[in-house]
């Protein structure tokens, strides 16, 4: 399994441990409005689903099973979230609409997923903006792709594996 870190961090800003230095970052949704504009916020909100649909795409796939899944109650009637996340269970077989719901929701903290099919592909995310994407063969096409909209695709295995 081949896996990467999608990140919004050039890491040409880390250190020789990987640490990122750029402080200046916004890393959470709850800082629209007073380190991120909205607009700049929702153009890379946007580009982080289309990086797993884009790395979906050329791997074949056109669902994925929901493996994980925690949901912060808080923020669920903020986002509107109740009746969608009625209908998700861990388990479930999930659609590209349903992805891009789960990851925009993951992506705002108001849950957290982890995304499989079988054992040639995962989607996992982290703190403060880290998404891993693994699959079983190289995407080139996909990284090239994601890398273009304005995100980094770094080698790196995912700390959420187990």
């Amino acid at each position: 399994m081949i896996s990467w870190r999608i990140t919004k961090y050039n890491p040409k800003n880390r250190d020789e441990r990987g640490y990122y230095l750029d402080d200046k970052e916004w890393t959470c949704f709850s800082e629209v409005g007073t380190v991120v504009i909205e607009e700049d916020y929702l153009r890379t909100e946007s580009n982080y689903i289309n990086a797993i649909t884009t790395f979906m795409d050329e791997m074949g796939l056109n669902k994925v099973y929901l493996n994980a899944l925690e949901i912060w109650s808080d923020e669920v009637a903020n986002q509107n979230a109740s009746g969608f996340l009625s209908k998700i269970w861990v388990g479930k077989g999930v659609t590209t609409q349903e992805i891009n719901e789960l990851a925009k929701l993951t992506l705002r903290n108001v849950i957290w997923c982890k995304l499989s099919y079988k054992n040639d592909f995962f989607v996992h995310f982290g703190y403060d903006y880290y998404m891993y994407i693994g699959a079983n063969k190289d995407c080139p096409n996909a990284r090239k792709k994601v890398e273009d909209s304005g995100l980094f695709v770094e080698n790196f295995n995912s700390p959420y594996l187990n």
